[in-house]
């Protein structure tokens, strides 16, 4: 008996084609029934560098030791990345994340792993671990900054559940407000009507930027940050995620979540290309198709050009949109090279 309730707990990595995910027989969470949380097991921070990375350092909070042994430079900016539902720190998401920056250089990348608490097929119970989650995220920027790393160097983004907890972060934390945080297709179902303090909001940091992708499906329809852009409308089905494109290209088992995670394509894309995925602020979609942005915004110092992902303007507000190409590279502009 001892031995199945330790199986119940366990979790297993299975395998959505080449891309891992967590399952488990039981849900974690603080509920009747569940499996308990272990904060410091449950949730990973590792760290990537040029010199390792394949094999990451983990940090743990209140652990000097730890936090020497990864190399972190405290003059650089630090990007903090939190995947989403069912998916691991080395899912496809994190994995393309992480080598994008680590192709650019010139920061310190940590991957939350918080597997265990978001594992198939407990959704409502991952929703209800995003805030605990957010709380010892919290305590680990805390711990980073007492360590003399600088809170306005952080670079918070999270993917789906992911862009939650980075909403909840930015709530929980003592010290301040994060400069940034990018909100990847923020998850939509069970936070629809949660209010301000139940989702990501332009409070939770100096800059929310958000990309919508999904909306209405696994991502928010509407508006939730400073600036918020939708590519192609923010809706699925985002271009080469019909059923037919997929098949062309043996992806017919992300047909799913291809819109969905069109957002963290997008943003990584952006990390190699800044200048990629240019955009107009726009009453709605049908003004970006129909040429009437620049009329409705003539006078507007948001209404030159302004781009998608890590070259955002920081002083922006509004919603704007933009167009992309079905496959990648995703970018209609030319690619740029650092």
């Amino acid at each position: 008996m001892v031995a199945l309730g330790m199986m119940a707990c366990m979790t297993f990595t299975l395998f959505w084609g080449k891309n891992p995910f967590s399952a488990t027989m039981t849900p974690r969470g603080r509920c009747e029934g569940c499996c308990p949380i272990n904060e410091k097991e449950d949730i990973a921070f590792f760290s990537y560098s040029r010199n390792n990375p394949f094999r990451p350092k983990r940090i743990y909070i209140g652990d000097d030791v730890s936090l020497r042994g990864a190399n972190m430079m405290r003059n650089l900016t630090t990007v903090i990345y939190v995947h989403g539902f069912t998916e691991q720190g080395n899912s496809k998401g994190a994995e393309t994340i992480k080598k994008a920056y680590l192709h650019r250089g010139g920061v310190n990348i940590i991957i939350v792993d918080w597997s265990p608490m978001c594992a198939f097929p407990w959704y409502s119970h991952a929703v209800l671990n995003t805030r605990i989650a957010a709380k010892y995220l919290a305590k680990f920027i805390e711990y980073l900054v007492s360590r003399r790393f600088y809170l306005s160097k952080i670079h918070l983004i999270g993917f789906s559940l992911g862009a939650e907890i980075a909403g909840f972060t930015g709530k929980n934390l003592k010290i301040g407000k994060l400069p940034r945080i990018t909100g990847l297709d923020p998850a939509f179902p069970l936070y629809m009507w949660t209010g301000k303090m139940g989702h990501l909001t332009p409070s939770d940091a100096e800059f929310v930027d958000v990309i919508h992708t999904d909306g209405g499906v696994f991502g928010f329809p509407v508006a939730l940050g400073h600036a918020d852009f939708f590519p192609n409308g923010g809706f699925p089905l985002q271009p080469g995620c019909t059923l037919r494109e997929l098949s062309k290209t043996n992806l017919i088992t992300r047909i799913m979540a291809c819109s969905h995670d069109r957002a963290w394509e997008y943003f990584a894309e952006s990390v190699i290309n800044p200048i990629g995925f240019p955009s107009l602020r726009c009453l709605n979609y049908e003004s970006f198709t129909n040429g009437t942005c620049f009329r409705d915004f003539a006078y507007s110092k948001e209404q030159k050009v302004q781009y998608m992902g890590l070259a955002v303007n920081k002083q922006i507000k509004g919603q704007f949109y933009l167009a992309t190409k079905p496959a990648a590279p995703f970018a209609y502009n030319k690619i740029y090279k650092p």
